[in-house]
């Protein structure tokens, strides 16, 4: 799977902050959340598929709460914006 940088997602979280008047609680939290869709083991991929990565980085969004307010939503819009990307490839 492609991977997601945490400073990426930290553009998604900051973008989502400002759009929903939200500050971001945990930056831990964004680095944890970033590093779901690109995991592997033993040098395979987690996920078998962008959509099942992008699931796993929405719920893993939801279960760390890196943001003050607002992360159902900040979930929602992270996984679309993953799969809009690795749909670009």
């Amino acid at each position: 799977m492609k991977p997601l940088s945490a400073e990426q997602l930290l553009i998604i979280a900051d973008e989502c902050c400002t759009e929903w008047g939200t500050t971001v609680r945990s930056y831990s939290a964004i680095c944890a959340a970033a590093a779901i869709p690109g995991a592997r083991l033993e040098g395979l991929p987690v996920f078998d598929s962008p959509t099942a990565a992008a699931a796993a980085l929405s719920r893993g969004i939801e279960r760390l709460e890196p943001l003050a307010d607002f992360n159902a939503p900040f979930a929602s819009a992270a996984e679309e914006i993953y799969l809009r990307w690795t749909d670009r490839d």
